[in-house]
């Protein structure tokens, strides 16, 4: 296993900070009833034959339910889906109907296989789009006692051409990300925050909290904090925050001492120094790098973007290299061998990294998707810190190359 070490002392926190401090201390704030915002997923309307297949692989995983029984009065022009997923189960669905006469959905909302037992569900036409919202109960057990709590959703009918395919098919959108906005009262400053949860949970750790720590009104992406980060400085205090499984409240605990803060990710900023050791056991420092421009990589082999936009790097890579370009690879997963041979196979001749899933580059660098890339300029300050896998990616490198 590689060993990594970050020069941000925040990142490791002592034993002292574990825990939240006892309840006298603790401030709590309830937050507003759950609005939905516009942040959907997509699952693609299959035929029947299609459906079948793939969902004879998925009923291995824990939580999938195939459907099992499905209505009598199904048309020929059905199609089914899965992925309405919520309170432990991955729900498969039929969509009947059409853009003229309207569409129905059959839906397995008490996850049991069979869509006899579930009333058909009709979407609305709205402004060309139709959509229906859905409101249920989900229930789960915790500490041996059955919990109820609300999920809601808005479900709309589109068309959207699938990875590999060049024509559109019909899709079902999934918009299940919720926030739930409060006020908390921090000695004599008033701060308004907001979490973000998804199926009606928002404790899990990608979930976030929004604090408008600046006062100007906006709940910006630079103010928010993911649920596993923990901690939040707030003037001269730092607080451990926690957030109730489904949102109903939000708590801050003062900690006896306190915590640097966390490092800035801004473009124009210094990009925070980092120390490693690569796949070859060389240790390395990013400011070994000054001077060149480097994009960082959170990568891995389990990736379909990243393994798809692997030959584009490695071209780009290898067109620009001499001209003062790196890459630096960090892969999130321990398989070193896997690694070796995906990136030798792909020409990929740049420094790579290895962590585990709570490997300190990628915590410090506040990573929770892959691909993510960071461009660092000649002098160390981040280019761009929003960079997506494509044409953009590519541009955005060559244009650092370009005479001016």
């Amino acid at each position: 296993m590689n060993v990594f070490s970050v020069a941000l002392q925040a990142m490791t926190m002592t034993s002292q900070f574990s825990a939240i401090p006892s309840q006298d201390t603790l401030l709590t704030a309830h937050t507003e009833a759950a609005d939905l915002l516009e942040s959907a997923g997509t699952s693609f309307a299959l035929p029947e034959e299609e459906y079948r297949r793939i969902a004879n692989q998925l009923s291995k995983l824990p939580g999938f339910v195939p459907i099992t029984e499905k209505p009598k009065q199904l048309t020929q022009t059905a199609l089914f889906g899965f992925n309405l997923s919520y309170g432990g189960f991955n729900r498969s669905w039929i969509i009947d109907g059409d853009e003229k006469a309207g569409y129905l959905l059959y839906a397995d909302l008490n996850a049991n296989g069979n869509l006899l037992d579930d009333s058909s569900l009709k979407f609305e036409l709205h402004q060309g789009k139709y959509s229906l919202l859905l409101r249920t109960t989900a229930t789960e057990r915790i500490d041996g006692k059955e919990q109820g709590y609300p999920v809601e959703m808005k479900l709309e009918i589109t068309h959207s051409i699938p990875p590999g395919k060049i024509e559109p098919m019909l899709a079902l959108n999934v918009y299940s990300t919720t926030r739930r906005k409060g006020v908390i009262q921090v000695g004599e400053k008033t701060i308004h925050f907001a979490l973000t949860g998804s199926q009606g949970i928002y404790n899990s750790k990608y979930h976030r909290v929004y604090f408008d720590l600046n006062d100007d009104g906006e709940l910006s992406s630079s103010e928010s904090y993911a649920v596993w980060e923990k901690y939040i400085n707030i003037g001269n205090r730092t607080y451990e925050f926690e957030v109730d499984r489904y949102g109903r409240t939000l708590r801050l605990g003062p900690l006896p001492q306190h915590v640097p803060g966390r490092a800035i990710l801004q473009v124009g900023t210094q990009a925070p120094e980092f120390t490693f050791s690569d796949i070859n056991r060389k240790p390395h420092r990013l400011s070994d790098f000054v001077g060149k421009v480097v994009l960082l990589d959170f990568w891995g082999t389990w990736c379909g973007p990243c393994v798809a936009e692997a030959p584009k790097l490695a071209a780009t890579y290898h067109q620009l290299h001499e001209k003062g370009f790196e890459i630096i690879g960090i892969h999130l997963g321990e398989d070193t061998a896997a690694v070796r041979k995906f990136t030798s196979e792909n020409k990929m001749s740049w420094t790579h990294a290895i962590e585990g899933e709570n490997g300190a580059i990628h915590r410090l660098y506040r990573i929770e998707g892959w691909p993510t890339y960071f461009l660092i300029g000649k002098n160390g300050n981040i280019l761009s810190n929003s960079l997506r896998p494509g044409d953009s990616l590519t541009k955005e490198i060559q244009k650092q190359f370009q005479e001016k």
